[in-house]
């Protein structure tokens, strides 16, 4: 295909991402709607299209079959599509993917955090260490949400330094966006705090409820607002409700919400809560300050580009319940406080992490990725 072609049509985009992933969604609609041709190639689901366009095609059980096999199938997966650029939305580190990516596809590579090992604590073997390196090594650009995932990237190998841009998730504040008329909560009503993750244990739910339980026996009163997916750890999560009803009395839980719903949730708390023990970046937070929301936040990752303690709400320590309920109390003794963090907040969402400047970098690289290798003929046969 010569050069002249390539720019005469869309450019096309075998996105390899987790296909009913709500970041997946929203990329890949999103990426549509720039003008690019974009299918979405994934561990599970068949061949559909979603309603921006973007297509989904049904990609192989590569834990069922072989690696050599499964690489074939993946390689002819993406080659039928007939790619300008192969966009990685997460680090698929397996030994069938290093070697279905052909080295004429220029490779876009996002980072999303539970990825990469940030925590020093935890192991990887020299197998997942190796083909981590080798699909960054083999990536044009890497992205990663936030300076200290950059950070974590480049210790996979030095080279890695000048391939990695910061691309934060964005937050949509057309949908995002605080209550028409500003709810004062008054002192002594209840104190409506939300937490929207799963109950995976790494997203602090238990925790969170130990430090509610402590603010009942101090007299707050106070509503919790869950929403999310139960994840592996929901049996504790129900059997600590199930210990103190007296708790669960307080709990509203919204079980797993669209995002449109989840948008109308922010809108009516007072302040939300991300206790995670890691966060690469923390869009929950954003989304929640995009809202009016401050934010109590636990100290890790890149959490602190979006929660600057007493400025957009408060840092605590991660793990610790004693902490986070002394911060829950700070926001129920001063309404104020929380009115004035929530919109410094939200301003500072606007003008540093609004969702269509970070669609127009990713798309930006994208396509230079693409020119990179421009006029390189099709791989395969589709």
């Amino acid at each position: 295909m010569s050069k002249s072609n390539a720019r005469s049509r869309p450019l096309c985009v075998a996105m390899i991402a987790f296909p009913d992933n709500h970041h997946t969604r929203r990329w890949s609609r999103a990426l549509t709607a720039d003008g690019m041709s974009v299918h979405v190639i994934g561990i599970t689901g068949d061949e559909t299209h979603d309603r921006a366009g973007a297509t989904r095609v049904h990609s192989p059980n590569e834990q069922a079959i072989p690696v050599l096999s499964a690489a074939t199938r993946w390689q002819h997966a993406i080659a039928r599509v007939k790619p300008d650029v192969v966009y990685m939305q997460w680090l698929f580190a397996r030994p069938a993917m290093l070697l279905a990516l052909d080295p004429r596809w220029p490779l876009v590579t996002t980072v999303m955090g539970s990825d990469v090992r940030q925590d020093p604590t935890l192991t990887e073997s020299v197998l997942e260490r190796s083909c981590r390196t080798a699909l960054l090594l083999r990536s044009h650009t890497i992205t990663a949400v936030a300076q200290p995932l950059a950070t974590v990237v480049t210790g996979y190998h030095p080279d890695l330094r000048d391939r990695i841009e910061i691309v934060p998730f964005g937050v949509d504040t057309a949908l995002f966006h605080p209550p028409a008329v500003v709810r004062r909560r008054l002192i002594g009503e209840p104190l409506q705090i939300g937490h929207f993750k799963s109950d995976d244990v790494v997203y602090g739910r238990l925790e969170l409820l130990r430090a509610v339980a402590l603010l009942h026996a101090r007299g707050q009163p106070f509503v919790l607002h869950l929403a999310g997916r139960r994840g592996n750890d929901h049996g504790e999560v129900t059997a600590y409700l199930a210990a103190h009803p007296w708790i669960a009395a307080h709990v509203v839980d919204h079980g797993s919400l669209d995002v449109d719903a989840i948008a109308d949730v922010y809108r009516q708390i007072d302040v939300y809560v991300m206790n995670s023990l890691q966060e690469s970046f923390g869009v929950a937070a954003a989304e929640a300050l995009a809202s009016g929301v401050p934010v109590i936040a636990s100290d890790v990752g890149g959490v602190r580009a979006l929660v600057r303690s007493g400025d957009t709400g408060l840092l605590v320590q991660p793990g610790d319940p004693e902490a986070l309920a002394s911060a829950l109390a700070e926001f129920a003794r001063y309404p104020d406080l929380a009115t004035s963090c929530g919109q410094r907040g939200c301003a500072r969402v606007r003008s540093h992490f609004e969702w269509d400047d970070s669609v127009r970098q990713m798309a930006a690289l994208l396509r230079a990725a693409a020119a990179s290798n421009a006029g390189s003929p099709d791989v395969l046969a589709a």
